[in-house]
């Protein structure tokens, strides 16, 4: 059983006093969570006809499970809107936050905002420019809070297990979380500087924002003592920055009474990075690390230097820790301390990161009388991810099958492969790499919907519209990344499903 309850009580009051104009709005907001579950279930049953209408007929009946979990989220809020001389204005917020999921002491946050424009064309010495139709500058700053961590992480729980004495099964309890009574909000401090342009009756404009971000405190799971019976804990650890900047346009090059054309463009550039992280020197994540200096989704791995071929003195060749023994045709990493030997804990760097340089769209609508089509297309450039997919089927086993690029590995008659010879213990998969961190740069068709409005006039209905539309999700992407999908949001690929190619037939009615 999942419940959300939301209660919103708000007042606002408006008033307009010459040149002036206020919009002044307050409130208190309550959201509250509340879960429960409860399962049974059965094993070895002579048939599954019923399905799970008829659990009672299993001969293993599983201990039934119940539970759940329950979040309470109560806010008051300030809003001030004020415009004077429809020119100048300026808009305050306050929020205080109170969130079950932190400790006691640390449930409530202050979140204050404070954005200021300019509409410059309402000055005098613009009016007379009659190409500018608007021109706004713009500046905010501003704090939000980040409470995602899921509930009662802050609190010592405890879980239930069973074991068996003799053929007794016994419930015992076990302490499942380690409580952190300073665990407090995520905060996220916003600088915005941009501004807003139109000109020729609107048909061309354009927005540009720069901004800088310090996020504070993050909720993160630490390595922890192993004396504390937990391997990690979370905590509110570092800070990272992003900083970037936006800038769109969008036009209508063409605008007749029987065909338009409109065109629009975005592209974007962030630059993140962790810039404290406390006491710690690292903290690793299967395989990323977050470091100080470094982006979040920085991958790190061993840096692959080739092959062994005949020839090489095998004796100066830096051993690799998944095989004891160096021969040729076996995959080569970098020595980065120069002891001559390959380890996790001295010789990986890092590989890359899931951030890109800059990510980019377009889109277009061609309108000829009653029909219409349009276009988008969206990209991104300079991310990686790791393919952990194409690394553990490139590895040679007895359990499942391989890539077909297996058929080329290298061997005495092969000496070109660029694939390592196969080994029968080989559990190079176990570790990451530089051969599979991918550049995943695309570029993306993302649909194209052609329209057509019926020409139909009904005296009963007059505002009645029928359009029929044909629409194509993801017909082509360009991109040389080997797996599945350039777009794994945790930019670790361990076979994501592949984006759909959709087709879509249908009608729009109005009226």
């Amino acid at each position: 059983r999942f419940d959300a309850y939301q209660y919103e009580a708000t007042l606002n009051w408006q008033k307009e006093i010459g040149k002036h104009r206020f919009d002044i709005l307050g409130g208190y907001t309550s959201q509250v969570t509340d879960i429960e579950y409860a399962v049974a279930s059965a094993e070895s049953f002579a048939n599954d006809a019923l399905s799970y209408h008829s659990l009672q007929t299993g001969a293993l009946l599983v201990p039934p499970e119940t539970g759940g979990s329950k979040n309470t989220v109560h806010s008051a809020l300030g809003r001030v809107n004020y415009t004077f001389n429809n020119r100048y204005n300026l808009t305050a917020t306050l929020r205080a936050d109170g969130s079950s999921r932190f400790a006691e002491n640390n449930r409530w946050a202050y979140f204050p905002s404070l954005g200021l424009s300019w509409n410059v064309n309402e000055e005098g010495f613009l009016q007379k420019a009659t190409a500018i139709d608007e021109l706004k500058l713009r500046a905010s700053i501003g704090t939000v809070g980040n409470q995602e961590i899921g509930d009662y992480k802050a609190l010592a729980t405890y879980g239930t297990t069973r074991t068996y004495f003799g053929n007794t099964a016994v419930t015992g309890y076990v302490r499942n979380n380690l409580e952190n009574p300073d665990l407090k909000w995520e905060t996220t401090v916003q600088y915005n500087v941009g501004f807003d342009l139109g000109l020729l009756q609107r048909r061309l404009s354009f927005v540009f924002d720069t901004y800088y971000k310090k996020t504070s405190d993050l909720l993160l799971s630490i390595p922890v003592e192993q004396t504390t019976g937990f391997s990690t804990q979370l905590q509110n650890v570092g800070n990272v920055t992003n900083k970037g900047m936006e800038f769109s346009v969008s036009g209508t090059p063409v605008q007749t009474k029987d065909f338009d054309w409109s065109i629009s463009a975005n592209i974007a550039h962030n630059q993140n990075e962790v810039t404290n992280i406390g006491s710690l020197d690292y903290i690793l994540s299967g395989s990323q690390i977050i470091q100080k200096g470094e982006p979040l989704g920085a991958f790190y791995g061993w840096q692959y230097d080739g092959l062994v071929q005949p020839g090489e003195d095998l004796s100066k060749v830096p051993v690799p820790s998944p095989k004891p023994n160096v021969e040729y045709g076996d995959a080569k990493f970098v020595d980065q301390n120069g002891d001559g030997e390959i380890t996790q804990s001295a010789d990986r760097v890092v590989l890359g990161s899931i951030q890109p340089d800059f990510t980019y769209g377009l889109s277009t609508t061609l309108r000829y009388k009653d029909w219409s089509l349009f276009a988008s297309f969206q990209g991104s450039q300079g991310n990686e991810i790791y393919n952990s997919l194409r690394q553990r089927l490139e590895s040679p086993s007895t359990s499942y099958n391989g890539s077909r690029v297996l058929l080329d590995r290298w061997s005495e008659s092969n000496l070109t492969a660029t694939q390592p010879k196969a080994y029968a213990s080989n559990n190079y998969s176990n570790y990451v790499d530089s051969r599979y961190i991918e550049d995943a740069s695309y570029f993306r068709l993302k649909n194209v919907t052609l329209s057509y409005f019926l020409p139909i006039h009904w005296q009963r209905a007059q505002q009645l519209k029928v359009k029929l539309f044909l629409s194509a999700n993801n017909l082509f992407t360009l991109t040389g990344y080997k797996g599945y999908a350039p777009e794994v949001a945790s930019g670790v690929d361990a076979g994501a499903y592949p984006t759909a190619r959709t087709y879509t037939v249908g009608a729009n009615i109005s009226f």
